[in-house]
């Protein structure tokens, strides 16, 4: 038995009889496009089995006596095996009790025969045909949103923050217990609401945090912001927060969105690079006052032989004291030397 084509449907009829059989092809063919049809057919639970076994099918339509065994116990096998092919189980008159037992061992809809009709049949394979498709499309979802799950904790464990869901009152959801290792308090301190976030800012941080939440709240709802916590064992934290407000149906907050990053060594390494430059500025102001203070003479002086007087940039004469005490730090103490004590003032010294 070949599998059909894709765009066909393919049903295995099964009844020990053979007119109900014909019955039901003749209603499947008026109700249902024939060109899309491919109808098998076992009279027995034996080649039920076999068919199951060598085909795949759309649906399967299954009375409830088979001979020595009966359709509840096919169902049963064919669930067992985890094939999903959606069962129309066929009654008789008065057999809902066992309807009833079918739809609970695993059967999509049933139909008695004594009412059955090419609509309602036609009616009942495109419902279950439906029902598959929606359990696909929903186990696919399920699939989908597990991989989704497992990808976005895989992300959180290696991202080099801690990822957190927080609410107006403070209180925080950590998705991890990375918080443990980033402030040595334990993720149940915050999950059982015993410490919030709040309680570990710095006093002094906590009003310019609050700030700028209220601002990201009347604006476009999102916002950076740092400042210092104090963690377990005391220590001072510098941490970096980005976080998006999300709002409900009425708008008002529902949560926060974000994550944490401590940043304390790259603050650390900011404040010595500032401190660098300081010290840096200092010594170029001292050098800049050191060389204020610094005045040189240079180049060729025309000076007075006699008087020794020297002539200034602009033509002037000025004497030699006053000339290099406005171009340096010399300050001048005047005296008078052995020689010109001699010349000056030779009444001084006796006639030998």
């Amino acid at each position: 038995m070949s599998d059909p084509q894709p765009d066909k449907l393919r049903i295995l009829i099964v009844d020990d009889d053979q007119d109900d059989i014909l019955l039901i092809k003749d209603y499947i063919h008026e109700g249902i496009d024939r060109s899309r049809i491919l109808l098998d057919a076992a009279v027995n639970f034996q080649e039920a089995q076999d068919c199951l076994n060598n085909a795949s099918y759309d649906v399967l339509l299954l009375d409830y006596l088979l001979g020595e065994k009966n359709g509840l116990e096919l169902i049963k096998i064919v669930r067992q095996t985890d094939v999903k092919t959606p069962i129309i189980f066929l009654t008789g008159m008065g057999d809902e009790e066992v309807a009833v037992r079918a739809l609970k061992s695993g059967a999509s809809d049933y139909l008695s025969k004594g009412r059955l009709s090419p609509e309602l049949l036609a009616h009942s394979i495109r419902n279950v045909l439906e029902l598959v498709r929606k359990e696909e499309e929903r186990q696919a979802a399920v699939a989908a949103l597990q991989e989704s799950e497992e990808n976005y904790r895989m992300l959180v464990n290696n991202l080099p923050a801690v990822v957190f869901k927080g609410y107006t009152d403070w209180s925080i959801d950590f998705y991890d217990n990375k918080i443990e290792e980033f402030t040595g308090y334990q993720k149940e301190d915050f999950d059982s609401r015993r410490l919030k976030w709040s309680d570990i800012i710095l006093p002094e941080d906590l009003k310019k945090a609050k700030s700028k939440f209220i601002k990201a709240y009347k604006t476009n709802h999102q916002y950076r912001r740092e400042y210092r916590i104090r963690n377990r064992q005391g220590e001072i934290m510098w941490i970096h927060s980005k976080g998006q407000i999300i709002l409900n149906q009425t708008g008002a907050i529902d949560h926060i969105a974000g994550v944490f990053f401590n940043v304390t060594k790259l603050k650390e390494a900011q404040e010595k690079r500032k401190q660098a430059e300081r010290e840096r500025e200092k010594v170029i102001h001292e050098l800049k006052d050191a060389l204020a203070q610094v005045k040189t003479l240079k180049g060729l002086l025309p000076i007075c032989s006699h008087c020794k007087k020297i002539r200034d940039d602009e033509g002037y004469w000025q004497q030699i004291e006053e000339y290099i005490h406005d171009r340096s730090e010399a300050e001048f103490s005047h005296g008078i030397c052995p020689d010109c004590f001699k010349k000056h003032y030779a009444d001084f010294f006796d006639d030998d």
